[in-house]
């Protein structure tokens, strides 16, 4: 992939960790997740009972947490996937995330991450604020989209909660909310992002879109 970043944003649901781990795992680059960045700070925030409404003093929390391509860590020790997307942290990271002095601690660190993978040959990136915030300069950005009722569909079918749908379904619903309306770093497509209404398509038809687009990256560069 010889250096080239490829940034994949998109909402709750809309299948971009599965495409992004499925891309980056063809391609034989790494797959960075920079929301594991908030995930991190949320986390850090329930454990030490900070107002998640207290944009300082998450903040001050941000600075202990740090990202590498095999995921996030506070205070130099690892932290599980199964602990960064439980339901009250995914919550809580929505929140967090609004606050625009924490995001000026993350956005460094997600960063350098994203450099610290491109020094090893490349990587698929992905969030909510990529191709708009995080790294601008991309060389490709997609952006995922799908209706509110697939995505929720395919939530519960990940989760085992296929019985939750009009729960998962209201929970996506205020997460959509909360993402695009907030003034700092609003969930959006990049001007120049690749949309890809994932709705009608297989997860196997997404990896191969995105493959397709990064393949003739390559071999433009």
């Amino acid at each position: 992939m010889g250096g080239i970043l490829v940034a994949i944003d998109g909402p709750a649901g809309s299948g971009k960790s599965s495409v992004a781990r499925a891309v980056a795992g063809r391609l034989g680059v790494v797959n960075l997740n920079t929301g594991a960045a908030y995930r991190a700070a949320a986390l850090l925030a329930l454990r030490e009972d900070v107002d998640l409404a207290d944009g300082e003093g998450l903040a001050a929390l941000a600075r202990r947490v740090a990202l590498d391509p095999e995921g996030a860590t506070i205070d130099g020790a690892r932290i599980g996937e199964h602990d960064l997307r439980s339901p009250e942290v995914s919550a809580a990271a929505s929140k967090v995330s609004a606050h625009a002095p924490l995001r000026e601690v993350l956005l460094p660190v997600q960063r350098a991450a994203a450099e610290k993978a491109r020094a090893k040959g490349g990587a698929v990136v992905e969030g909510r604020d990529i191709g708009t915030v995080v790294l601008p300069d991309a060389e490709l950005k997609v952006y995922l989209s799908a209706a509110p009722e697939e995505r929720a569909r395919r939530r519960a079918y990940q989760t085992g909660k296929e019985g939750e749908l009009d729960r998962i379904k209201a929970a996506l619903a205020r997460r959509d909310r909360q993402d695009s309306e907030r003034e700092i770093s609003p969930l959006k497509p990049a001007s120049d992002a690749v949309v890809l209404d994932t709705t009608s398509l297989s997860l196997e038809e997404v990896i191969s879109r995105v493959l397709d687009l990064a393949t003739d990256l390559r071999e433009q560069t």
